[in-house]
């Protein structure tokens, strides 16, 4: 038949070896189960163990009572044993027992036996058992020696992840970094690893490992979760609180109002019980007429967050200035503009070669938001098309990056965070698919995402508190589900979305203020019946079906 390797038969003799093998390890797996349920952990049991393992060293059960079985044996026979899981391993080298069982070995030993993954990773590179049993019990306490080896192993082959992953882990754990999770000193990138970058991404632009590589040496772990957004508003008598991460406030988050304790709970501002961004609190029914002074504090961050209401004034906000590298790449941690610069330097030398590289354009659009957003916003929505074109089987995800790109672009144009009253954020025809970074919206009063290809409710929209005017207009909305109680919002323009169904706009029924809601060019618009059900939903909105 087409397409079907042609195997030549086996003879006889070889069939009846392999039938005799395959009779004895049965037999033996008879025996185990016998012994163990009888409870015989003999010296006997010990050897069948062995004869199953030698024949299939994927048998998780003789590994377990090997183990139950050699610890109760005092010791001396660690060496011994260590020969047998090489052994194994000789048969079969990515084995998940053989490893485990390796490192319960070498657990029960004080002695350091001979390194076995330096001779696994000579024969299979990419062996990633082998690379972190390294990583957790044959690492040379000498970082230079573990970095030269890599680097022997990334100079025979650039694609191998795991040596880059490995180097990665060293250089983090090396005496003058920060520690696991922490940034690499700038005159080592700048002496040796961008230099290895550099001859790998020049060696061959379009293989990802050394652009992964690199933006994980400019990285750090995520930033922790931190306040920046406070909203007080005395006509709806609630304190909003807006984290840079969703998340649970617990007990952590304390409001003090003219120098009092509140007591009270803290509710999710999406209006659901889940990890959210924004908080709040209900304040007292009878609340004195300002002045009033506000702090609020978080346990996992003690810097307090404080604002006063002056006398005729129902709102107050404090916001953290924004920054381009929130934005665009919150977890880059080379605080050095000069060393940046020499990396987008790079990465433009190489463009110039090789216009289609995806892991420069991408790498080099982060560098630039996180650099100066503004100033370069421009490039940067050039390169993620070309990004767009030369990476057509990742089409959704640039396209959710080209929607981070102008969401933050729009913010940052915005001025938001820098004090004042009303205020707009208009992205409308940007061809977004998403809508993230809301959380940094929280002085919005108008949103205009008209024109996009959003599916759905943005994530986020619990921090709009301020919000008045929202237009999504001529997207993808089928539905409102997750639409959060948005206690300020009054017009509402969904005119050329496909929703279909009345009930899809149920949500709208918590917007107390809601007085005008755009329907037009909606399969619900021309659907018999749909005034007086949007009637009944929406008793105190006018809905405009034409």
């Amino acid at each position: 038949m087409h397409g079907r390797l042609k195997l030549r038969p086996p003879d006889s003799s070889q069939w009846l070896k392999r039938q005799q093998k395959l009779r004895l390890f049965r037999d033996n797996m008879a025996t185990l189960r016998d012994k163990r349920s009888r409870g015989e952990l003999d010296a006997d049991l010990l050897e069948v163990t062995g004869s199953i393992l030698a024949a299939n060293p994927e048998t998780g059960t003789a590994w377990s009572l090997r183990r139950r079985l050699l610890g109760g044996q005092g010791h001396h026979w660690e060496e011994q044993e260590l020969r047998f899981v090489s052994m194994c391993l000789s048969r079969s080298p990515k084995s998940y027992g053989c490893w485990q069982h390796r490192g319960w070995v070498l657990g029960q030993t004080d002695t350091k036996p001979p390194a076995i993954s330096t001779g696994m990773l000579d024969s299979d590179p990419r062996n990633f058992h082998a690379w972190e049993h390294r990583w957790a019990l044959e690492a040379d306490p000498d970082p230079e020696i573990e970095l030269g080896f890599t680097g022997t192993l990334l100079g025979r082959d650039f694609s191998n992840f795991s040596a880059w992953n490995h180097r990665l882990r060293v250089l983090r754990r090396t005496p003058g970094s920060p520690g696991q999770g922490g940034t690499i000193p700038p005159e080592r990138l700048r002496q040796a690893e961008l230099e290895l970058v550099q001859n790998a991404v020049f060696t061959d632009p379009n293989d990802q490992s050394a652009w992964v590589y690199l933006r994980c040496l400019l990285s750090r772990g995520p930033p922790p979760p931190r306040i920046i957004w406070v909203y007080v508003n005395l006509e709806d008598a609630t304190v909003a609180v807006t984290f840079s991460r969703p998340l649970w406030v617990g007990e952590g988050l304390t409001l003090m109002l003219d120098g009092s304790a509140q007591e009270g709970a803290w509710r999710s501002g999406e209006g659901r019980p889940r990890p959210s961004h924004t908080w709040l609190f209900d304040l007292p029914p009878c609340l004195a007429p300002p002045p009033s002074h506000f702090l609020v504090t978080w346990a996992p961050d003690p810097a307090p967050r404080q604002l006063r209401l002056h006398p005729g004034e129902t709102e107050a906000w404090w916001q953290e200035p924004i920054a381009s590298r929130d934005l665009f790449w919150p977890e880059v941690g080379v605080a050095d503009p000069g060393l940046l610069q020499e990396v987008i330097g790079t990465c433009r030398e190489l463009l110039e070669l090789e216009p289609k590289s995806r892991g420069c354009l991408l790498t080099l659009s982060l560098l630039l938001g996180a650099l100066d957003a503004p100033g370069n916003g421009p490039e940067i929505q050039s390169l993620l098309r070309d990004l767009q074109e030369a990476d057509p089987l990742r089409g959704g995800f640039v396209l959710d990056l080209r929607s981070r790109a102008e969401a933050a672009l729009g913010l940052l144009g915005a001025g938001l965070g820098q004090g004042g009253g009303a205020c707009g954020l208009r992205l409308p025809g940007k061809a977004l698919t998403s809508l993230p970074l809301l959380e940094w919206a929280g002085p919005v009063t108008e949103l205009d995402l008209s024109g996009n290809r959003l599916r759905g409710v943005p994530k986020n929209m619990g921090a709009l508190r301020r919000l008045r005017v929202l237009d999504l207009s001529l997207n993808e909305v089928t539905t409102l589900r997750g639409f959060p109680p948005l206690p300020r919002l009054e017009e509402l323009d969904l005119h050329g979305n496909p929703l279909g169904h009345a009930s899809a706009l149920a949500p709208l029924a918590a917007c107390p203020r809601l007085r005008c809601l755009r329907l037009a060019d909606t399969p619900l618009a021309a659907a018999p019946g749909s005034s007086a059900h949007l009637a009944e939903l929406l008793p105190h909105v006018t809905v405009a079906l034409a």
